[in-house]
C-alpha cells in the first residue's frame, strides 16, 4: 500500500497530464469532423490487414460448407437429367402436370464423395473415396468428376471404397465418338495421366482431331453422354483394320477431390439377362 502511495505522489503531475491530454483529445474528436476523419482513416489502415487476415481465416472454414452445399445442388441436378430415366409408353399412366401417356422409370441415381487417396505414377492406379457400404457403395459403381470420367469401384469397405482408375490397364469404358456416333472402347496403357486410347473404330470411319468422346451407356455402369475427352490424334494401324486414336482426358487426375458416384438401379437385373448369353 505504501508503495502505491509513493508511486502516485511521485508521478502525480505526469498522471494528471496524461489524463488531461486524453480528455482534450476526446473532446476534439467528438466536436470536430476533420480529426474524426483522420483518426478513422488511421484506424482503418491499422485494422485492415488484421481484418483481411481474419476474414481469410474464417472463410477457409466456411468454404468447405459452401462447397458441400454446391455439391448437393449438383447431385440434385444430375438426378433430374433425362439420361437417368427410361420412358415407357403407358396409356393408363398420367403425370401430374400433363397427360403425356409416358411413364418415367429411374435408371440411375447419384451421390457425392471425396477422394482421400489417388495414385498416378504406377502401372495400376487406384483411388480411395470416403464412402463405403454404409453409404450404399457397391462394386462396379461408376465414378466421375465434374470434368469427366474417373473410374469404377472395385472394392468396398464399411467406410471407404477403392476405385480402379481410368489410369489402369484393366479399365474398359464403352465410348461414343461424336458427331459420327461411332462406338468404341477406351483403354489406358501408357505412362501418361492425360492420354488414353480409343479402340475398335474401323479405318473407314471419319474421326477428326477435336471430336468429343462420351460414354455410350452400353456398359450398365456409366450413363451415356458423360464426357471422356477429346481426340488429339488419329492414325491408321498398319497391323489391323482399326484406327489408332488417342484421346486427351477431360478429367485432371492430378487435382481430383470431389467426385460423383453413379448407381445403376437395374444393373443386377440387366447383368442376369446378359449372363444368359454366355450359355447360348
Amino acid at each position: 500500500m505504501n508503495r502505491l502511495v509513493d508511486f502516485l505522489k511521485r508521478y502525480f503531475h505526469f498522471i494528471v497530464f496524461i489524463f488531461l491530454q486524453l480528455t482534450s483529445l476526446i473532446f476534439i474528436y467528438n466536436n470536430l469532423h476533420y480529426p474524426q476523419f483522420v483518426m478513422s482513416r488511421i484506424g482503418r489502415q491499422i485494422t485492415h490487414p488484421v481484418n483481411k487476415m481474419w476474414s481469410g481465416f474464417t472463410n477457409h472454414f466456411h468454404l468447405r460448407t459452401d462447397n458441400e452445399n454446391l455439391t448437393q445442388q449438383n447431385v440434385a441436378l444430375l438426378r433430374e437429367e433425362k439420361r437417368n430415366f427410361l420412358e415407357i409408353e403407358d396409356s393408363l399412366y398420367v403425370k401430374e402436370e400433363a397427360f403425356t401417356g409416358k411413364k418415367r422409370v429411374r435408371l440411375y441415381d447419384y451421390t457425392s464423395a471425396h477422394v482421400v487417396y489417388n495414385s498416378l505414377n504406377k502401372t495400376h492406379n487406384y483411388l480411395i473415396i470416403d464412402k463405403g457400404s454404409k453409404e450404399g457403395m457397391m462394386v462396379d459403381m461408376a465414378v466421375f468428376s465434374p470434368q469427366g470420367i474417373v473410374g469404377v469401384i472395385n472394392d468396398v469397405a464399411p467406410d471407404f471404397s477403392t476405385v480402379m482408375s481410368m489410369l489402369h490397364p484393366d479399365t474398359r469404358i464403352s465410348a461414343r465418338v461424336m458427331p459420327n456416333n461411332q462406338i468404341g472402347t477406351v483403354v489406358w496403357h501408357e505412362n501418361n495421366t492425360e492420354i488414353v486410347n480409343l479402340r475398335d473404330i474401323p479405318q473407314h470411319i471419319m474421326v477428326n482431331v477435336g471430336d468429343s468422346v462420351y460414354t455410350s451407356g452400353f456398359s450398365n455402369v456409366f450413363p451415356k453422354d458423360i464426357l471422356i475427352g477429346a481426340v488429339v490424334s488419329v492414325e491408321e494401324d498398319k497391323k489391323s483394320t482399326f484406327l489408332d486414336i488417342r484421346i486427351e482426358l477431360a478429367t485432371d487426375f492430378n487435382r481430383l477431390d470431389q467426385v460423383y458416384v453413379v448407381k445403376n438401379l437395374y444393373k443386377a437385373e440387366l447383368d442376369s439377362l446378359k449372363s444368359n448369353f454366355k450359355h447360348e
